[in-house]
């Protein structure tokens, strides 16, 4: 849980409190909505517009997954709401037991398909 910082009579208090705090889990899902909307239709005229970028963490390393943006769009505001959900995600997974196979997904290539970026996985 996240501590919050509040003013209260001139004087500055961290608190812990549950009902004003943003849980990690709610702020993942935050900034993955954010990342959504600024990626937005990913709109481009060729293959040159498109960028892939690795979101999330898994627990043996790599990216959950793959989206496609457009270098049209606010890259430099893309690339850092990115790497902190990434830091975030990657926090809240360092405290989880760690089950299963381990499998890193392979990193996916950019397309411009009907005047939208998308990933397509390589072959």
């Amino acid at each position: 849980m996240r501590a919050v910082l509040f003013a209260a009579t001139g004087v500055w208090l961290l608190c812990g409190c549950a009902a004003w705090a943003e849980s990690d889990a709610e702020a993942a899902e935050r900034l993955r909505r954010e990342i959504a909307q600024l990626i937005g239709e990913a709109p481009c005229s060729n293959l040159v517009n498109c960028r892939v970028i690795g979101l999330g963490a898994r627990p043996c390393g790599g990216p959950e997954e793959y989206v496609a943006f457009s270098t049209w769009t606010k890259r430099e505001e893309i690339q850092t709401k990115v790497l902190e959900y990434n830091f975030l995600r990657e926090e809240m997974l360092s405290g989880e037991p760690r089950a299963g196979a381990c499998v890193v997904l392979p990193e996916p290539k950019a397309a411009c398909v009907n005047r939208r970026c998308v990933t397509v996985p390589e072959q």
